[in-house]
């Protein structure tokens, strides 16, 4: 279960987290529990009702950015986790908690916010020293863009704006994901996601959100950030 009574919405991704019992590490090897997540998530009354956008393992806790096909997301979320659950038991031999309680949710509404959170999440392992660059990281959904078949369950791309953003190669993509944050950038995301509905906090001298929102995006698109800001993600989705 969340935290707080969840936001029911098919309109708009997730950021998910979750720990595990105590902020210990997982009692099995990320190895094996990357195995486990991967094998429910492909299970029908997941991925049958889940988009998966983004995806990492860390060692005592996990990022999940996903959208809803029904509106419901909680229902196969609470599968999601008394599933791994049960079966990360099954293999350590333990009848405990696994989590450490009810999992941490936040509402991405538009499409700035929704690239800068997949760049938070992929960076996770980068800023916590175990790779240099996020593609190096095995517990990761972010070579899966690239690559399908590595993984038993689909993630969806995220060009979810469409002829809006004149994407480059998966190349240049990676090479903004590697840029480091500018200004303390990390720290406004971490602060942003603790909301129901992620939101930047703004400056406090001018109550505006920090320009460099739009400036860290401008690798990647080929738009105005004016103009970028103005996208709604429910225009963007396919």
């Amino acid at each position: 279960m969340p935290k707080h009574p969840i936001i029911r919405t098919s309109q708009f991704p997730y950021h998910i987290t979750t720990r595990a019992n105590n902020r210990e590490w997982f009692y099995i090897p990320q190895s094996a529990f990357w195995k486990v997540l991967a094998e429910i998530l492909s299970r029908d009354p997941v991925a049958l009702r889940i988009r998966v956008h983004a995806l990492v393992l860390m060692s005592n806790h996990l990022h999940l950015i996903a959208s809803s096909v029904d509106g419901k997301i909680d229902e196969p979320m609470r599968y999601l986790l008394r599933e791994v659950c049960r079966k990360v038991n099954q293999i350590a031999e333990r009848t405990n908690h696994l989590f450490g309680g009810p999992y941490k949710w936040s509402l991405i509404t538009n499409t700035t916010y929704f690239l800068h959170c997949v760049k938070y999440v992929y960076r996770n392992p980068v800023r916590a020293g175990l790779c240099e660059k996020v593609e190096e990281y095995p517990f990761s959904t972010v070579r899966a863009h690239q690559n399908p078949s590595l993984l038993p369950f689909q993630v969806q791309h995220w060009k979810w704006s469409g002829d809006w953003i004149k994407w480059g190669n998966f190349n240049s993509i990676l090479d903004w994901m590697n840029t480091d944050y500018p200004y303390g950038l990390s720290d406004y995301l971490k602060r942003g996601l603790k909301h129901p509905k992620f939101d930047i906090p703004k400056c406090r001298n001018t109550r505006k959100i920090p320009p460099y929102f739009s400036e860290d995006l401008k690798r990647i698109y080929q738009v105005a950030p004016g103009d970028f800001e103005k996208i709604p993600i429910e225009r963007c989705q396919k």
